[in-house]
């Protein structure tokens, strides 16, 4: 929906500057917001650094409050978007069907187990149910307890917290960037031409590839084809699809080879290439990546200094942080 809207108002301005353009993108999309437009109108590296510090920083540590801490900026900095409900709640059915199915699959698998080098001489059990577990020794599979105590459950639920902040700042990014300006946002933030035209090219699939599909399926439609009418077992309706799915296949590998001639032509990989599109950085901008890259280093330093302490403040990313609360 959004995307089809950034095209619209491509060629309805393409004559009049590009500075008109973001202009519109900008208006069209968030007229009200103007932190986020400070992410969309002038350059995106401070949603990508920001993105791709928080993952780092957020696999250093298990503390519930950090990682809480963290949720609740993601969640604020979801909010300032000002995406719908309609527009997201696809990705977000398969996001949160996806961390939960890695949350519980990993209890399950690790039998309860949580973050080495947590203290569990004085582990809060709740309960356990029969269970089965691994082994050294064939046949590699025993009857083993599976243990439900504060301190897993705490994991479990420190675990979802960091992959729903994660999914927070990632979401906005495709929802809110203009995907043709997404190389040149990852080009200048010091990546290789090569990855960042490779970004570019990707967020520009599975556009075209839903644009293609639609096509082919109105003109088959046209011809008579009714795809909500397929009869017959699984492989038979597979059989059938093949009027829909052979040209959307074959159009993407041609569409393919198309873009590789193209760069070919022009020498692509043989130097440093020059972009047509600058996104200049506000200061807020730098501002931003500043705190983002401060944020990363005091967080990291943290982790590496607590390795040689025990207790006290330079130990606190290395312990759970159970709320007084779910203690028994």
């Amino acid at each position: 929906m959004r995307i089809e809207r950034w095209e619209r108002h491509y060629f309805l301005t393409s004559q009049s500057g590009l500075p008109k353009l973001r202009e519109i993108l900008c208006l069209s999309v968030f007229p009200t917001s103007t932190v986020i437009r400070l992410y969309t109108g002038s350059t995106h590296e401070p949603s990508c650094l920001l993105l791709f510090l928080f993952g780092l920083t957020a696999a250093q540590t298990s503390n519930f409050w950090f990682i809480l801490t963290g949720f609740l900026g993601a969640v604020f900095y979801y909010s300032l978007a000002g995406l719908k409900w309609s527009e997201t709640k696809r990705v977000w059915y398969f996001i949160i069907f996806l961390n939960t199915m890695l949350v519980v699959f990993n209890y399950f698998l690790s039998a309860g187990s949580v973050v080495q080098g947590v203290d569990l001489t004085h582990q809060h059990v709740l309960f356990s149910i029969p269970f089965i577990g691994l082994a050294n020794k064939l046949p590699f599979f025993v009857p083993k307890p599976l243990i439900f105590s504060v301190e897993s459950i705490t994991f479990m639920i420190t675990q979802g917290l960091r992959n729903f902040g994660i999914a927070f700042l990632a979401i906005p990014i495709p929802f809110t960037t203009n995907p043709g300006l997404m190389g040149i946002a990852f080009k200048g933030m010091g990546l290789p031409d090569k990855f960042a035209y490779a970004v570019d090219l990707s967020f520009r699939f599975l556009p075209s590839v839903t644009r293609d599909f639609g096509t082919t399926l109105d003109a088959q439609r046209a011809r008579g084809f009714e795809i909500d009418k397929l009869r017959g077992g699984i492989f038979s309706k597979i059989a059938k699809l093949a009027p829909m799915v052979v040209p959307v296949v074959i159009g993407s590998v041609v569409g393919a080879e198309d873009i590789i001639n193209a760069m070919e032509l022009r020498c692509f990989g043989m130097g440093k290439r020059s972009w047509l599109t600058i996104l200049h950085p506000r200061s807020v901008d730098r501002v931003v990546m500043t705190l983002t890259l401060v944020g990363f280093f005091a967080i990291t330093l943290l982790n590496i200094l607590g390795n040689f302490y025990s207790t006290g403040f330079l130990h606190v990313l290395h312990i759970q942080g159970i709320p007084q609360f779910l203690l028994p």
